[in-house]
């Protein structure tokens, strides 16, 4: 399959006689023009379908505007109804809703009172490591480990 254009294998004809119709209407963009010209360089059965719908076209467009021997008149559509009965089901299911709403605020009862003042400010400081331990009671402090003077020998090998 080398040196064959990609363009030509498979079912790109498809894509090209697509595109020959919206070329018609000034509805393809630059890279799909310029690759169905490379199409239609190659493949003389897409240059005859753009020539026919080309043609078509503009027998469609030129043609004169032809008005009806009798007058077409669309029946208007009727305005949706609401019997009596969708009504009251209408106003009960309101009417439930707003009560459910009504007794659910009810039971929920009174939010809480808003804090009067913050919470108390902890420093993070080595000085106020005895707060901390009196503010929290199972926290311990952890402190690092000791760093070693002298760093260890590497592994045999590495350098």
């Amino acid at each position: 399959m080398a040196g064959r254009d990609p363009l030509m294998v498979g079912g790109f004809c498809d894509c090209a006689r697509e595109w020959a119709s919206l070329r018609l209407d000034d509805e393809i963009s630059p890279l799909e023009e310029e690759l169905l010209e490379r199409h239609l360089e190659a493949c003389e059965d897409c240059r005859a379908f753009e020539e026919d719908v080309r043609w078509a076209t503009d027998v469609l467009r030129l043609a004169p505007v032809e008005r009806p021997a009798r007058r077409v008149t669309i029946p208007a559509r009727r305005a949706a109804r609401f019997t009596l009965e969708r009504r009251r089901t209408a106003v009960v299911a309101a009417a439930a809703l707003a009560l459910g709403a009504l007794v659910g605020s009810l039971l929920e009862g009174p939010g809480q009172p808003a804090p009067s003042s913050p919470p108390p400010q902890v420093s993070l400081l080595s000085n106020d490591a005895n707060q901390l331990q009196l503010d929290l009671p199972r926290t311990r402090i952890l402190t690092p480990p000791p760093v070693p003077a002298t760093p260890p020998n590497p592994p045999e090998g590495v350098i």
